[in-house]
């Protein structure tokens, strides 16, 4: 059956303060550096945790427009963060990957992350953070799944594929970052 809405509508407290968090760490440089473009340091994490894929795969699992994904791949690759090359299959086609620089970039950046939480959660026990970590990686897949499918009715009716869960989403999902 599901929860209620009402159920659901407590849930979207903490999860607005979270994103109003995310923002006041990332105005004071907590989720930065000098070698990632702001505004393409999730889709360069995607990159890496998702390994080789074209910028359509990448714009369909961050659920944005390929433009927005076009002008993030100009910013990384002109910064030396990815490359890319000719799919095999289809050479009309880019393949994007990170760079060892991007890789590196990505390394340092979740870092940066993990520190900051583990600061901020300085009360908490390992368990308690796993088990957070297990609880928003499960409901993110499902709110990811959901929300793909409501756009292609093909994996709706569970007749295509279902690629929602195979990456984290902006440098972290569920098997990642956390405060993505």
């Amino acid at each position: 059956m599901g929860p209620t809405q009402e159920t659901c509508s407590e849930l979207l407290r903490p999860l607005r303060a979270l994103m109003g968090l995310k923002q006041i760490a990332l105005q004071r440089g907590h989720f930065t550096t000098d070698q990632v473009p702001y505004a393409a340091a999730g889709l360069l994490a995607e990159l890496v945790f998702r390994g080789e894929c074209r910028a359509s795969d990448l714009a369909h699992h961050r659920v944005v427009d390929a433009s927005v994904v076009s002008r993030q791949v100009g910013q990384l690759e002109q910064a030396g963060l990815i490359t890319r090359r000719p799919d095999p299959a289809d050479r009309r086609v880019s393949m994007l990957r990170a760079t060892p620089k991007g890789e590196q970039a990505v390394a340092e950046l979740e870092r940066r992350k993990a520190e900051w939480l583990s600061e901020a959660l300085v009360g908490w026990d390992d368990e308690r953070v796993r088990e957070l970590a297990d609880l928003l990686g499960a409901a993110m897949d499902d709110v990811r799944r959901h929300t793909i499918d409501a756009m292609n009715p093909a994996t709706a009716s569970g007749s295509g594929p279902d690629k929602t869960t195979d990456a984290p989403a902006e440098a972290g999902g569920s098997n990642a970052e956390g405060a993505r």
